[in-house]
């Protein structure tokens, strides 16, 4: 892979500049949360008020592993991304109940 200017490749790990990763974030945050932090918080609560009684961090994390997986340009379904998303996080034990309130929340955020 040829190295994008400004970014140096020392022993096969690409280094980037302070202003690279910070754009590179905003994009991730982005395309995650299109409206921006408002989105975000508006998630979180309807994540807390759907699952009250699960782990609102573990909950918001496999959000947004799974709307990653989705968003990331290979046009993964909800039930491929879950698929990908549950083999490789192990911090929530998922239930059918969990997975449709989470996918309710994220159909009401698109």
């Amino acid at each position: 892979m040829p190295e994008q200017e400004g970014n140096m490749n020392i022993f096969g790990f690409e280094i980037k500049s302070k202003e690279e990763r910070e754009q590179e974030e905003r994009e991730y945050l982005h395309r995650i949360f299109p409206g921006g932090t408002a989105q975000k918080a508006a998630v979180e609560q309807q994540l807390k008020e759907k699952l009250p009684k699960e782990d609102k961090k573990a909950v918001m994390l496999y959000y947004i592993l799974v709307k990653d997986a989705m968003t990331a340009g290979n046009g993964m379904s909800f039930e491929e991304a879950v698929g990908k998303v549950s083999k490789k996080q192990r911090i929530l034990k998922l239930t059918p109940v969990m997975l449709e309130k989470v996918r309710e929340v994220m159909e009401d955020n698109q």
